[in-house]
């Protein structure tokens, strides 16, 4: 049996599904087309039993096709999770399956890069999603008078999300606004227990994924108005 996992992007949807492929590859062979922004962006080191990249078609002797990517409305809280249910499988160990080997040479480079040594305080941050939109309210997170760094993600040299592993492992506290980065965590061995992740759209993102983490997430509740003001560029 041949299986087709239609789930070209974004890379949080493909962290969160690698256990959906995982699973199917126990019943068949599982063919995943990734679409080269993400297959550059880290996933291309994610080891699966399934055969992924962009170089993966659809071809004609695919017996099942699993559409993971066009399933419900924006607005439906089972969005992430019915990726999962829709087809009878369990999303509760998503986790398990983020496996992927470790840039250590590069994220050495990202901690030199911030002038960071080992035992410095310091507080990591991120308020960019979607590659050019920004969550104006993810730096009230960080208290007044810190008198540690301050470190805010920025593209590196070919650096991905996956080697900023030791600076999320180390940091005192981690405030972003939700994107693959929640995934990526939630592999780690992290110190911090103060997580902050400011959604992207004030009504839909919470009830969405503020269960698929064990990570203690706090996720910032936003009124309307006030969510405008810090997301200009977001859809209603």
């Amino acid at each position: 049996m041949k299986y087709f996992i239609d789930q070209p992007g974004c890379l949080g949807d493909i962290i969160f599904t690698l256990n959906f492929a995982e699973q199917l590859s126990e019943e068949a062979e599982v063919y995943w087309h990734i679409s080269p922004a993400f297959w550059e962006s880290g996933i291309k080191r994610v080891q699966s039993p399934a055969t992924l990249g962009p170089h993966v078609s659809r071809t004609s002797d695919i017996d099942k096709v699993y559409k993971l990517c066009d399933m419900v409305h924006r607005g439906d809280s089972e969005l992430m999770r019915g990726k999962y249910t829709h087809y009878g499988y369990d999303w509760s160990n998503w986790a398990s399956s983020i496996k992927y080997e470790r840039d250590h040479e590069t994220e050495n480079d990202l901690r030199k890069h911030f002038g960071l040594e080992k035992g410095d305080p310091f507080i990591v941050y991120n308020d960019c999603y979607g590659s050019d939109k920004f969550h104006n309210g993810v730096v009230n997170s960080i208290p007044d008078g810190y008198d540690g760094k301050v470190i805010k993600l920025e593209v590196f040299n070919e650096a991905t999300v996956f080697d900023w592993g030791w600076i999320f492992e180390n940091a005192e506290q981690i405030h972003t606004v939700d994107t693959s980065i929640l995934y990526v965590i939630e592999s780690l061995d992290i110190k911090s227990n103060t997580l902050s992740c400011h959604p992207r759209h004030y009504k839909f993102i919470i009830p969405m994924i503020n269960n698929l983490f064990k990570k203690p997430w706090n996720f910032v509740e936003y009124d309307r108005d006030t969510w405008r003001k810090c997301c200009p560029d977001e859809a209603e």
